[in-house]
């Protein structure tokens, strides 16, 4: 395929894609208002009352709501679509592998948002939503979303470390001395990233993301290692 077939095919699957997450969001909107409700209340180990501070908040709140839904739901239609873009510049055998893993990533994604959903964001709203010398939270619905979503979406994709590094090793992209080398940079830049996508001031949440995104890193670097060791017995 040329450059001009290959802008044709990003651009179609692009163009369904969206039209996916529109269906989906509009699906999703209808009901997001009891969810956010449910979801609200489930996170809060005391009862924090929604607060609005425009008139568009709660219909953009319900919008952001919609969206993460069908990115979750979605996600495996997402990553089809990308496999099927990059499937014709891969070998039968390297497309048979990513096949082989493609489950395990959103085996991996609901294990991650379930982890941040179910655990880690109700302890850390409950820490930051302590009265300080009697002063009572009020907690703006969109700002409070998007914190917790920022957390949702984080977790799912740390998990998603371990699959895409062995895709790129056994693609012979990387190797597990280049993992190594990078381990430095990776924790920096990591650390950076969850300052500003989390709301926690108290640092919680950014521990806890970064020793997730270590524990998937350095895990991906053994994995690494073991597919080398054995290819190279493979070889002799």
């Amino acid at each position: 395929m040329d450059l001009t077939e290959h802008l044709s095919e990003l651009k179609t699957r692009t163009i369904r894609i969206v039209i996916f997450f529109g269906i989906g969001m509009g699906a999703s909107f209808i009901f997001s208002e009891s969810l956010i409700t449910d979801a609200w209340e489930y996170v809060f180990a005391e009862k924090q009352e929604m607060v609005i501070f425009a008139p568009t908040e709660w219909f953009i709140a319900r919008l952001v709501f919609s969206f993460v839904l069908t990115f979750f739901i979605g996600y495996p239609y997402l990553v089809y679509e990308l496999y099927n873009f990059a499937k014709p510049g891969l070998y039968s055998h390297e497309r048979n592998f990513v096949k082989m893993f493609l489950p395990f990533s959103y085996l991996l994604f609901l294990m991650g948002t379930a982890l941040s959903f179910f655990i880690v964001i109700p302890r850390v709203y409950s820490i930051a939503t302590v009265n300080y010398f009697g002063a009572e939270p009020f907690l703006s619905v969109k700002n409070t979303l998007l914190g917790m979503f920022k957390v949702f979406l984080a977790f799912g994709l740390a998990f998603q470390i371990p699959v895409l590094i062995v895709i790129a090793v056994r693609l012979g992209l990387i190797d597990a001395a280049w993992l190594k080398g990078k381990r430095l940079i990776l924790y920096i830049a990591i650390i950076l990233l969850s300052t500003n996508v989390t709301f926690d001031v108290s640092g919680l949440s950014q521990i806890i993301i970064l020793g997730v995104v270590a524990v998937m890193y350095e895990l991906s670097i053994l994995i690494a290692t073991l597919m080398e060791k054995a290819r190279k017995k493979n070889e002799v």
